[in-house]
């Protein structure tokens, strides 16, 4: 007969809140953050990747360090 499965337990995930321009909160675990974007209408996109994507009004400055990343 086959092996039940392993139950493994994963960690602690971190996640930051934004509040997006239609002032819904969304939270993001900053290590899926692939990039953050300016665009001209003085709003900042930050993308986890394929449709994960949303519209904050904060600089691209601010929105990394409220990511808790440094920029290079």
């Amino acid at each position: 007969m086959g092996q039940s499965p392993t139950i493994t337990e994963g960690g602690d995930v971190e996640f930051v809140m934004f509040a997006d321009v239609d002032g819904l909160e969304v939270f993001v675990n900053p290590e899926r953050v692939i990039w953050v974007r300016e665009y001209a209408n003085k709003t900042t996109i930050i993308s986890c990747g394929h449709e994960d994507r949303f519209m904050v009004r904060l600089t691209p400055a601010q929105a990394v360090a409220a990511l808790g990343k440094s920029v290079r």
